[in-house]
């Protein structure tokens, strides 16, 4: 079976903050590429790349999504990725899957915080590099101040095309290498190609200087050229962008106007076929079960390795795995294992996408990148082979800080709703779903209150299940502050063999973060050598429900030293019984205090609201870390308790108009204030009882 040259593929992530353009200049490639007939529209709800109803409602993207098209003889498969925090799992797994990250800039807000983010984790991956800055057409554009930002954090960043005027006075694109202009006239994607106006002439030259400083300086034989007065052909420096984009010293940036008519697509999808590197140009590591690590890259001759990097639910195709074949091929039909269960699993029909659209391939050659439908149990992350098992490099995913209690709002749905939630879970790996012991409630997880809300109303748009949200849970802790020592005794008789045991319990705290410690120093067989695990396995359940307000109880050392035992009546269940009721009575001696989860919120606003932004974190019982300025604005950083940041979303759009917003990472535990610890113990006995 033939496959395509993976040196004639470019598999390319489209990432950037929220609102950047990243779907409109994926549309406008494809229009420009003739793999669309048409410019769709995202607030239209009209592109290939935003085809679920909830990103059309929303005009922006919450998940990843698949398209491609062919250039210049190359395929270009594109992920175009969520730019809101909350939707980041798809971003990284985009960025796992791809040898090149493509960001998207506004040019009226500048670099943003999430492309920020995203760029030190592109450069962690050794991920080629480039950007484009959008919407020079729109109001406020600031072509300049964009590219001053991304100076500032790439160092090769340099622009190899610049605007011809900007906002309503957009005329067309200069191409600072050939030194010629384009003007569009809103249907045609290619435009008009001649000389530069004279107007611009002088500003394009020295746009055009700067970009020779910085492509040349890599390049001994350019600059001495260059230094002699020779001149530099159109050649020469093309030559030189894609050596130095090669070597991470080059960063190109063009810029683009994709609702004009698809405005620069068509130099955009010419820079990923000419500097972006192909799957040949980039190896990844395999490790066997042993720890033996293997080269890959992609050989039609090599083992057969492939990469699941998403994964949809789907209502009527059921599970649908996103591949990417790191070494070997796979045609339909071929057996492979999962690495991580140790699983067979037999590849059916394979497909790529088109947005929602399934298109049937014959086969996924290497560095290709496509889908399959109904494997029984493969998770994104998984990797599979036909040979020995080979497992990738975890994508780390962000772990869930929000929670919400769900219930169907049918009982009669509620298997259909847990089936729906593990479905989502599979789609994205930064949700958790599960129940809470101590409640016995559902609780789904997410990065956000607006991440949960979104879980939600896919599924009733998907599965037909209505889920009600009940307010989030903050997942409060119990320690202990000081040393205590307590007896528990259960002893029980009523007629032939009873039940005895008895055991002295010593707790003690421990380092924040630090968990549990048990201790064995019974000596002289006061507790027989069998019942120690059963004691052990007492205290574990006590500490499940906290005894200030039943909260799990962490970070304590408890020592076993003293006890009785009775040769017929003592058992494993009545020392785990003793063991219980000692670690309870010895817990409420040693001053038990609440922890509450404290958060790292970075909050980025516009200038203008970054004294009311900071008055309100302090209200929240925030601890300011610092402010660092961007071109979106002011970015403060903070440590604030979660309890205070429950519903800051809508407060946060009041604050500032609509133009801020934040992000928060857990951090670590800590002591509650005295003033509210009472309160929130109360509350929580209360929840106990009423669970109960």
């Amino acid at each position: 079976m033939a496959y395509r040259d993976p040196s004639t593929i470019r598999n390319v992530a489209i990432v950037g903050h929220r609102g950047s353009g990243k779907t409109s200049l994926v549309e406008a490639m494809l229009f420009a590429s003739g793999a669309t007939s048409r410019l769709g529209s995202v607030p239209e709800g009209t592109t290939v790349s935003d085809w679920d109803p909830d990103e059309q409602r929303r005009a922006t993207s919450i998940a990843a999504s698949l398209c491609h098209t062919e250039w210049q003889g190359t395929k270009i498969n594109l992920l175009d990725t969520p730019g809101e925090p909350s939707f980041v799992a798809d971003t990284l797994g985009s960025l796992s899957a791809v040898e090149s990250a493509l960001f998207a800039v506004n040019a009226t807000a500048g670099v943003e915080v999430q492309t920020e983010r995203l760029l030190a984790r592109s450069r962690e991956m050794g991920l080629g590099l480039a950007a484009v800055i959008t919407m020079v057409e729109r109001e406020r554009a600031d072509f300049e101040g964009a590219m001053t930002a991304l100076r500032e954090l790439i160092p090769g960043a340099v622009a190899i095309q610049m605007p011809m005027g900007e906002g309503d006075r957009f005329a067309g694109l200069i191409n600072l290498v050939s030194m010629t202009a384009t003007t569009y006239d809103g249907v045609d994607p290619a435009g008009d190609t001649g000389e530069i106006p004279a107007d611009f002439m002088e500003a394009a030259q020295a746009a055009r200087d700067a970009m020779f400083d910085v492509v040349a300086e890599a390049d001994d034989d350019l600059i001495e050229k260059y230094l002699e007065g020779a001149e530099i052909t159109t050649d020469e420096l093309i030559a030189a962008i894609v050596a130095g984009a090669a070597a991470g010293s080059v960063c190109p940036v063009l810029c683009a106007a994709p609702t004009v008519g698809g405005a620069g697509a068509d130099r955009v999808l010419d820079l990923i076929v000419e500097a972006l590197p192909a799957p040949t140009e980039y190896s990844r590591t395999a490790v066997d079960p042993e720890g033996a690590e293997t080269v890959l890259v992609p050989d039609e001759d090599g083992p057969l390795v492939v990469s699941v990097f998403k994964t949809l639910a789907d209502q009527f195709s059921g599970r649908v795995n996103l591949l990417r074949v790191v070494s070997g091929a796979l045609p339909p039909d071929t057996q492979v294992t999962d690495a991580r269960t140790g699983d067979r699993e037999r590849v059916g029909q394979l497909f790529t996408l088109q947005g929602k659209e399934h298109v049937a391939v014959d086969a996924i050659g290497p560095g290709d990148i496509g889908a399959v439908a109904k494997l029984k149990a493969v998770q994104t992350g998984d990797a599979l082979t036909d040979g020995p098992l080979l497992s990738l490099p975890a994508v780390i995913y962000p772990e869930a800080v929000m929670t919400f209690a769900v219930a169907a709002a049918d009982q009669a749905d509620e298997d259909k709703m847990n089936a729906s939630l593990r479905r989502m879970t599979e789609e994205d790996p930064s949700l958790a779903f599960g129940r809470d012991e101590k409640t016995g409630e559902l609780i789904l997880g997410g990065l956000s209150q607006m991440h949960v809300e979104v879980i939600a109303e896919r599924v009733r748009e998907r599965f037909g299940v209505e889920i009600e949200l009940r307010p989030p849970r903050v997942p409060y802790l119990e320690t202990v502050t000081t040393t205590a020592e307590a007896e528990g005794t259960h002893k029980k008789q009523s007629g032939g063999r009873g039940q005895f045991g008895d055991c002295w319990l010593r707790v003690e705290p421990l380092p924040r973060g630090k968990g549990f410690e048990f201790v064995d120093k019974i000596v002289g067989g006061a507790i027989p050598r069998p019942f120690i695990p059963a004691v052990e396995k007492g205290v574990v359940e006590a500490m499940e429900v906290g005894e200030l307000a039943g909260y799990p109880l962490v970070d304590v050392r408890v020592t076993v030293y003293d006890g009785k035992h009775h040769a017929v009546d003592s058992s494993e269940m009545a020392f785990k019984i003793a063991g219980s009721l000692g670690m309870r009575a010895a817990v409420a001696k040693a001053k038990p205090v609440l922890l509450e989860p404290i958060m790292t919120a970075e909050v980025t606003v516009p200038n203008d609201y970054v004294g009311d932004v900071m008055g309100d974190l302090n209200s929240r019982r925030g601890h300011p870390l610092g402010m660092e300025g961007g071109a979106a604005g002011e970015t403060i950083r903070a440590e604030v308790p979660m309890a205070e940041m429950l519903g800051y979303a809508p407060d946060l759009r009041a604050m500032t108009h609509g133009r801020g917003e934040y992000h928060m990472e857990f951090l670590r535990y800590q002591e509650v204030p005295a003033h509210l610890a009472d309160a929130i113990a109360a509350q929580g006995r209360g929840a106990e009882e009423a669970a109960a």
